[in-house]
């Protein structure tokens, strides 16, 4: 998306219309002051006064439209119906430890209309790995959950636009709002929304799905928008929307929210922060990814040295041999199968089975005992023996 199309809209209140419910005979005179209507005297209509508002009568009513700033960190501007209720917007995420929250903020943002039944929004965003991804990495060990938390991110298989919407949308999102949900027919593409997508990304999609569902036992009608990426070691979404009304008057309401979802736009202001932010949280997750992949390689390591461990050990056994280690010099030695051992540090040694404390040698103080290494004993550390 270009700054141009970022930049905010440059209008107050606009108004358009929809079918009339009936017929006038006569003209009523709106005037406005400090943004309310008030009606005035209603008079007889002339000839030609009235073909002029017969013309109106068949364009509709008049909704008008406010432009809508967002409050907390001025992050969008948009138009919504006079009237109408907005709620939240670009909000943190409230997650301190999720390291991998690039834009470091999240948009979770409602507009509800004035009986409460019709609305449109925006879900927040989340990040997600690939439970394959952990399992080639760690060579099969690391068998994460799907739905499960890692790293910060929520552990699913990347997903198309349907199937975001029936898995992450239906199934955890608004899963108590909204009742039996159905999709209708296949999602279908929005290539007005791919300007959004990473040009970087290995996979993506963009478009919509309708669906039906219900609220408190009223049949409803909607439509959700999500535009997904996948850049290979996580995977997320520039946004989730949409909007649902009753079935019994989705026409009418769907043409005002679609209007004012359209009519979003980020403050190139706001981007500007929000990227410098974003550059900030990749370098803190590059550090992250460097870190797991460090703890991978010495699984990996240690795996590989257990099995060496295993196959010396049993070679010492099967050959009659102890493998000595003298603290005073570093030095080790493999010597014939005791269960102790003692150097005087010229190359002679003293070999028993039980430690009695006395040594078959004329002057005792010029010998040391040795440590005996065997590396199948659980409390074995290589660094003790300067492995």
């Amino acid at each position: 998306m270009s700054a141009e199309d970022q930049i905010p809209l440059p209008v107050t209140t606009i108004a358009f219309t929809t079918a009339p419910e009936k017929e006038e005979t006569t003209s009523q005179r709106v005037s406005s002051e400090g943004g309310e209507q008030r009606q005035t005297e209603a008079v007889p209509l002339k000839p030609v006064e009235k073909a002029s508002a017969e013309r109106k009568q068949q364009m509709g009513e008049s909704i008008f439209l406010n432009l809508y700033r967002e409050p907390y960190q001025g992050a969008f501007y948009m138009l919504i119906p006079k009237g109408w209720k907005a709620e939240g917007g670009m909000i943190p995420s409230g997650m301190q430890w999720n390291v991998v929250d690039l834009v470091e903020n999240n948009i979770r943002f409602r507009v509800t209309s004035p009986d409460g039944k019709s609305y449109f929004g925006w879900y927040p965003r989340f990040y997600f790995q690939d439970p394959a991804v952990h399992m080639q990495s760690s060579g099969g060990l690391l068998r994460p959950p799907i739905g499960g938390v890692l790293n910060g991110c929520w552990v699913y298989p990347y997903m198309g636009v349907a199937q975001y919407v029936q898995h992450i949308i239906f199934g955890q999102l608004a899963a108590r709002e909204f009742q039996s949900p159905r999709i209708i027919g296949h999602a279908m593409e929005s290539p007005e929304l791919q300007p959004w997508l990473p040009q970087m990304a290995r996979r993506k999609a963009c478009g919509y799905v309708n669906f039906e569902c219900a609220m408190g036992g009223t049949p409803m009608y909607g439509r959700i928008y999500t535009l997904l990426y996948d850049m290979g070691a996580i995977w997320s979404t520039v946004g989730t929307f949409g909007w649902i009304a009753p079935k019994s008057r989705w026409k009418e309401d769907e043409r005002v929210m679609e209007l004012c979802i359209r009519s979003f736009r980020l403050n190139p202001e706001w981007v500007r922060r929000a990227a410098a932010g974003q550059r900030a949280r990749a370098e803190k997750y590059g550090e992250v990814i460097r870190e797991m992949q460090g703890i991978d390689n010495e699984i990996n390591r240690n795996r590989s040295q257990t099995r060496s461990d295993i196959q010396e050990e049993f070679y010492k056994v099967i050959t009659e041999q102890i493998e000595t280690f003298d603290p005073d010099t570093g030095n080790k030695k493999m010597l014939p199968m005791y269960n102790n051992a003692w150097t005087n540090g010229r190359g002679d040694y003293v070999l028993k089975d039980y430690d009695d404390g006395t040594l078959p040698v004329e002057d005792p103080t010029e010998w040391r005992k040795l440590k005996i290494i065997n590396r199948n004993d659980p409390n074995y550390r290589p660094e003790k023996y300067g492995d």
